[in-house]
């Protein structure tokens, strides 16, 4: 009997139709295979040119045709769009009103807990017993009327439902010959399934939605201009159902909370286990919620990479990152938003690649397996913070977006800068739930992204520096201007960072604040009679920041001092602080 190991799906679009296909055929094989051989060992890999589908054993063509028929996905049904008769209780079915109401039901429940302050393992368990399904927000996508998909899904799905041997096993033929080799003439295997299935009353070229290909839509789509029409591009049926499939296998949808917005996040696979990925990606969706446009891609790529690195705890297993970053899994997410330009329908406004943080090159313990969670879990609850309705915020949340979908220093250097005012405004109006970052995990996230950056961080004169830039704005700022003897430098990390294209220029710019910081000390210590100082800086640590300039250049080094002049030490003794009131004290900490 012929044996087969690998498909081939080619990068026809570049865009989330390429993936979607992927991961429904990838879906399709491992339900073949756990049927008939009891296993499930898929594994996806990206080839370059194509997604190539891993077996992961001799799979044998003579199962398709007496494999069971079986579903992958549910019909999702509604008031307008009820499963069809002879079909109930045959089909797998998920209502949407049902699950708008379970969410209700959940959402009033965790309030009820919270607001009775009820916690422990029989209120864990009451949420538990009542949250919905995480894969619910697939429903509730597909049935919006607004989507214009679920008539398409649902035409898919029952076709395919109604297919038994001997068409089912023409279905997967075709398939399969379809994506069997990397190269394959697509008309010829549609005409042969034609020739098949002839007689069998299917639809064999439905619309294409939107949903599924978003690269499409109604143009001009002749290649001659004769007879200029406006219409729907028509796809092949089994090639739109795999894509239906692969919504459910590796798709997340959100709202934005900020516009009349909708989000899909889908995943892109470089080398990923189909059943860890389905583990891995229901815990996704589960904790991925509503959130403002730029927020969404942010917690997206910071989620997905915060959840995988939990997965590999919990299953104890680093090979999970085949010897290298969580990269080698996926390369990240395509995203399509749609926008609600009209009462009636979304409209597709943009496609565009988002990564996932590629700090750690080479994950090789749990040890850091641990500290770069430490630096997800901090820089998540750091960009919560930023209020994206106000322009500064939703320009400091771009720079951030930059930096994690391009993996690019020099773009989080920019949101350091932009943060630092931020940070300061933010504490000005007693919104202490901004914080600063803390300097422990800024070394470890530039320990891991750039370790070449080490020796400057252990500079000790640059330490000192740094502390300066510090003493001089956040810290005052939090003890209050009428507790502190000090006086809050605002915009010293811009007006350092707009110095820091000349060495010459950066250098005198920071001799003018190290010369005013020490007179300030000065000025101070004998004002209070020694009850209030600074640690001045010293002509060694001038030496040592110059020295560093000349080595490293001077934006390398503004960059530097200002992301960690506004970062927090918590192991620092701050003399001041003693002076803070509580209230103050709580917030630093």
């Amino acid at each position: 009997m012929q044996s087969i190991r690998q498909l081939f799906v080619p990068k026809e679009t570049g865009t989330l139709p390429d993936a979607l296909l992927t991961f429904g055929l990838a879906s399709l094989v491992a339900e073949i295979s756990r049927q008939m051989a009891g296993q499930d060992r898929v594994i996806i890999e990206d080839a370059g040119a194509w997604y190539v589908i891993d077996t992961g054993i001799d799979f044998q063509l003579g199962w398709l045709e007496v494999v069971a028929p079986f579903e992958q996905a549910p019909y999702v049904s509604s008031t307008k769009q009820p499963v069809p008769e002879d079909l109930r209780g045959e089909v797998r079915e998920r209502d949407v009103d049902e699950e708008w109401e379970k969410f209700r039901r959940y959402q009033a429940l965790r309030k009820q807990l919270s607001d009775a302050k009820l916690t422990g393992l029989a209120a864990d368990q009451q949420l538990a017993d009542a949250k919905p399904e995480a894969d619910w927000t697939i429903v509730t996508y597909l049935g919006d009327y607004r989507m214009q998909v679920q008539a398409n899904h649902n035409t898919l799905i029952e076709q395919w439902r109604r297919c038994e041997q001997p068409i089912l096993g023409y279905n997967l033929r075709a398939i399969f010959d379809l994506f069997g080799s990397p190269l394959v003439d697509r008309d010829a295997v549609v005409a042969r399934w034609k020739k098949a299935t002839k007689g069998a009353a299917l639809m064999d070229h439905p619309t294409a939605s939107q949903v599924f290909n978003p690269h499409m839509g109604k143009g001009q789509n002749r290649a001659k201009a004769n007879g200029l029409a406006i219409g729907n591009e028509k796809s092949f049926w089994l090639l739109e159902y795999l894509k239906a499939i692969g919504l459910w296998v590796a798709a997340a949808p959100r709202n934005a909370t900020n516009a009349d917005m909708r989000k899909t996040y889908i995943l892109t696979p470089r080398r990923l286990q189909l059943a860890a990925h389905r583990q891995i990606f229901a815990r996704f969706r589960d904790r991925l919620w509503n959130n403002s446009s730029i927020k969404l891609d942010i917690t997206a790529a910071l989620l997905y990479t915060e959840i995988v690195l939990e997965y590999s705890v919990e299953q104890e297993d680093l090979g999970l990152f085949g010897g290298g970053s969580i990269q080698n899994l996926v390369a990240g997410m395509d995203v399509a938003s749609y926008l609600l330009l009209s009462q009636n329908s979304y409209t597709l406004m943009n496609l565009a690649a988002l990564g996932v943080p590629d700090w750690a090159p080479q994950i090789v313990s749990f040890d850091q397996v641990d500290l770069f969670k430490h630096v997800i879990d901090e820089h998540l609850d750091r960009i919560q913070a930023i209020d994206e309705e106000r322009s500064e915020g939703a320009a400091l949340l771009q720079k951030y977006r930059d930096f994690v979908a391009g993996g690019q220093l020099s773009a989080f250097f920019d949101f350091t800068a932009g943060y630092s005012s931020y940070l300061t405004s933010a504490i000005e109006r007693s919104n202490f739930y901004v914080r600063p970052f803390t300097e422990n995990n800024l070394r470890r996230l530039l320990a891991m992204k750039d370790p070449k950056l080490s020796p400057i961080l252990e500079n000790q004169g640059f330490r000192n520096v740094a502390e300066a830039i510090r003493r001089s704005t956040v810290i005052p700022q939090y003890i209050g201007r009428k507790a502190s003897s000090f006086d809050v430098r605002y915009g010293l990390g811009q007006d350092l960072k707009r110095k820091s294209q000349y060495a010459d220029d950066f250098i005198q710019a920071l001799s003018d604040f190290m010369h005013s910081y020490n007179e300030e000390n000065a000025r101070i210590h004998e004002r209070t009679k020694g009850k209030s100082r600074r640690r001045a800086i010293t002509t060694e640590d001038i030496a040592n920041v110059v020295t560093l300039i000349d080595e490293y250049g001077p934006q390398t080094i503004c960059n530097l001092l200002v992301a960690f002049g506004y970062a927090r030490d918590p192991k620092e003794k701050d003399e001041e602080l003693t002076e803070s009131s509580t209230v103050a004290t709580a917030a630093v900490g």
